[in-house]
């Protein structure tokens, strides 16, 4: 009997967000490592989920293991084309996207309605089937604000900051009216593993 589950994500947001250092961050990896990333990068890991130890010994999810399968992806303006490639590629659950307090609003609101479009495309490149497609695809979209360190973790701040993203947030609502959100407050560099396996927590419960 199989009892892994997969989790398949595609990272998405604007150039210098914290992508990459997500995925490294949750493989116990060296931060210093980082590049900038220029192509699409599988990353996988086999996660215990926190909640797994309360169940119950007679439960199946006390002894299930997620597969994580995440896509990052470039942020650079240039490369986004990429992100079409990835999502219809890999056919992921849905879009982590990460969002940076420090930047500005502007580009990264371009990049989220790049997101949004592209993830249209990779259901169907004919406008009218993907809206069709759309309306009855459960997908999770997990919007992320990182970097709360430099905001000194205020989350009055953060919601504020998330809260310049609403328009193209009901846009994702309204054609995709199936779809699960989800949002999360973290620095990737400074928070406990335990806010990060939070955010895979919430996939799970998600998509499952």
């Amino acid at each position: 009997m199989v009892f892994d589950r997969d989790i398949r994500l595609t990272i998405l947001g604007h150039t210098g967000v914290g992508k990459t250092s997500l995925l490294k961050r949750l493989k116990a990896e060296d931060q210093a490592q980082i590049e900038k990333t220029l192509d699409i990068t599988i990353e996988k890991k086999k996660l215990t989920l926190l909640s797994s130890t309360k169940q119950s010994r007679l439960s199946l999810e006390r002894y299930r293991k997620y597969n994580l399968i995440a896509v990052d992806n470039p942020g650079d303006f240039k490369l986004r084309r990429k992100w079409r490639e990835a999502m219809r590629k890999y056919k992921t659950h849905g879009i982590l996207f990460m969002l940076d307090p420090t930047q500005a609003v502007e580009a990264q609101r371009v990049a989220m309605e790049d997101s949004f479009n592209y993830f249209l495309d990779s259901l169907s490149l004919d406008p009218d089937k993907a809206d069709k497609k759309a309306k009855n695809k459960k997908s999770l979209f997990f919007f992320v604000v990182n970097k709360m360190d430099a905001i000194d973790y205020d989350e009055g701040r953060a919601k504020k900051f998330l809260n310049e993203f609403e328009t193209v947030m009901n846009d994702y609502k309204i054609t995709f009216p199936f779809a699960i959100f989800q949002k999360a407050f973290i620095s990737v560099l400074n928070s406990p593993y335990e806010e990060i396996d939070s955010i895979f927590e919430k996939c799970k419960r998600s998509l499952y």
